[in-house]
C-alpha cells in the first residue's frame, strides 16, 4: 500500500506544503502562547522532517518564540504554519491548514492548566 500524501497551505496560497505518510496523533496545544499565537488553543499533528516538503515558500517567516522553538507563518496572510523545536522529531504543522478530511488516530490536549477561562475541553 502506498503512503497516502497530505497536502495544506495558508489561507492565501503563499506557503504550500505536503508530506507522505501515516497520520500522526494530534495535539491541541493549551498553552499561553499557544493561545496567543492562535487566538485558540493550537491544533498540530507532527511529520517527519524528511517528509515535510514546502512548494511555495517565499512568503515564510519565522519567529524564535523561545530559546528552543521557532514558529513560522505566512508573512503575506499572517496564516500560522507550524512550530518547531530542534530537539523533537517531528515538526509540527497546524491541522487546520491540512487539505481534506483529516481523522487523527488520536487527539491529545496538553497544557491544560494553562488552559483560557473561557471555554471547556471535553
Amino acid at each position: 500500500m502506498r503512503a497516502k500524501t497530505y497536502r495544506g497551505s495558508c489561507l492565501c496560497g503563499d506557503i504550500r506544503f505536503s508530506f507522505k505518510g501515516d497520520l500522526d496523533d494530534a495535539y491541541f496545544c493549551h498553552c499561553t502562547q499557544c493561545r496567543k499565537n492562535y487566538g485558540m488553543h493550537g491544533a498540530f499533528v507532527g511529520v517527519e522532517r524528511d517528509a515535510l516538503a514546502l512548494n511555495k515558500t517565499t512568503a515564510l517567516r519565522a519567529y524564535k518564540s523561545s530559546r528552543s522553538t521557532v514558529r513560522t507563518f505566512c508573512g503575506t496572510c499572517g496564516s500560522p504554519i507550524s512550530w518547531d523545536r530542534k530537539d523533537y522529531e517531528r515538526i509540527y504543522v497546524c491541522m487546520g491548514l491540512l487539505e481534506g478530511k483529516i481523522a487523527p488516530p488520536k487527539i491529545t490536549n496538553i497544557h491544560t492548566k494553562h488552559k483560557g477561562a473561557y471555554y471547556k475541553i471535553d
